[in-house]
């Protein structure tokens, strides 16, 4: 099942957006979902997602809505935060940005019901996730 909000007078039936941790096989291990209020991501009990990895910040990255759009912001973190590939200080996301922060690989989730065909329990492949990286 996939987790919505409204946005911004969109239809909560018709946006979703999450915010899901990938297992060390690539699989989907937790979701979460994302909404107007910011989440901080890090291994510290003070963060709205909590991660078991020593190499994560206690308080690693953010992820707040902005004008419509989900930014990822790093939260002067020791080991960085990285969205497809690049390093990130303030970052747009969009559908399917894959998120490295310490040992932690993330994926950004964004779409309307009619483009479910890709559900965040579905992650693009490798071959399409090299091609959008430019790897």
């Amino acid at each position: 099942m996939l987790c919505g909000k409204q946005l911004f007078g969109r239809n909560p039936e018709t946006y979703m957006a999450s915010l899901c941790l990938l297992g060390e096989d690539g699989a989907l291990a937790r979701r979460w979902e994302l909404g107007e209020q910011p989440i901080a991501v890090g291994r510290d009990a003070s963060a709205n997602v909590v991660v078991d990895d020593a190499t994560l910040s206690r308080r690693h990255f953010m992820i707040e809505l902005e004008a419509g759009s989900y930014f990822l912001k790093d939260l002067a973190s020791q080991n960085g935060t990285w969205v497809d590939g690049k390093p990130a200080q303030r970052t747009k996301l969009r559908h399917h940005d894959c998120i490295l922060a310490g040992r932690t690989i993330f994926l950004f989730s964004e779409q309307t019901s009619g483009s479910a065909s890709n559900s965040p329990s579905q992650p693009p492949s490798a071959e399409s996730s090299r091609l959008r990286s430019g790897l």
